[in-house]
């Protein structure tokens, strides 16, 4: 009987907001994640629900919980997304114009410090080309076309991707020349995440184990300012901390991989003409700059 009613009752917009709801347990949540209220939500919940005469959620302490009824209806609305998806991709695979939306995901501090200065040339050579660069920290899911092209820091991409693996990205540890100067048992870490039972792994595997952590500088650009005022001992992508002029890398100087370079696309979408363009700057910048991206002063 429900399978009847979805077929009649059940639309777009109704499988969007049903994925978000499972996935963000939460209307508001959902709400803020589809760009509406959170109101809209809950209405467009209880208007499928009326529609299909039965109740799609278990309201718990957990948040939303699909009931025996609504995980039939969203395996059939992950069956007929994930169907479209497979079309939208291979149609867009299709195409041999060096024009339209592309959508890149790469790490913010990447954008701002190498691919923005080099963006004028690649725009004037493809005008038509409207790139929209997403930074959020959350890992878009190329497969799922919610990127066309990614620039990825991973030792481990998913199988579901093809692309090129370029070469590690680097990372060592920096601080003031004076505050370098001072015996190593009064030095600190810049804490990187919110504090936890011991020692995060990078401190464990760095030079300094022993040095406690100390506050919270979740970002590139804090945990910069920080030791540049003499705050502490900072990890820092070699990228930045070597450009730095009030910076030095502190005890053997060497730098420790990160993490690997990927440029990466889903097979359908890999010889579509705007995303090939892409991928050959992307990688002619990388190389471009290989020395200052793997610390090799």
């Amino acid at each position: 009987m429900l399978v009847q009613k979805c077929e009649a009752s059940v639309d777009w917009e109704d499988i969007k907001t049903l994925r978000a709801v499972v996935h963000y347990k939460t209307v508001r949540r959902a709400g803020e994640a589809l760009g509406v209220h959170h109101t809209t939500i809950g209405r467009r919940i209880e208007a499928l629900e009326a529609s299909l005469g039965t109740n799609l959620f278990n309201r718990t302490p957990d948040g939303l919980m699909l009931t025996s009824a609504g995980e039939r209806l969203f395996s059939v609305a992950q069956t007929f997304d994930d169907a479209l998806i497979d079309v939208e991709r291979s149609i867009a695979g299709l195409d041999g114009e060096l024009a339209g939306p592309l959508t890149v995901t790469m790490p913010e501090p990447l954008l701002v410090a190498l691919f923005l200065p080099a963006l004028p040339d690649f725009v004037d050579a493809h005008p038509s080309i409207e790139l929209r660069f997403d930074t959020s920290l959350t890992i878009r899911d190329v497969a799922r076309r919610e990127a066309d092209f990614a620039v990825r820091l991973d030792n481990n991409p998913p199988d579901t991707l093809v692309g090129k693996r370029l070469f590690a990205y680097t990372e060592a540890v920096y601080a003031t020349p004076e505050y370098l100067e001072q015996d190593p048992k009064a030095y600190r870490w810049l804490g990187w995440g919110a504090s936890t039972q011991g020692a995060p792994e990078w401190v464990q595997s760095s030079e300094y184990p022993d040095v406690p952590v100390w506050g919270l500088f979740p970002t590139i650009p804090a945990q910069q300012a920080a030791a540049q005022q003499g705050l502490g001992l900072s990890i820092l992508p070699c990228l930045f901390g070597d450009a730095d002029p009030g910076l030095r890398r502190a005890g053997t100087r060497a730098p420790v991989k990160s993490r690997d370079i990927w440029l990466l696309t889903h097979n359908d979408l890999r010889r579509t003409a705007r995303v090939r363009a892409f991928m050959r700057f992307a990688e002619d910048l990388l190389r471009t700059n290989k020395q200052k991206l793997t610390g090799r002063e």
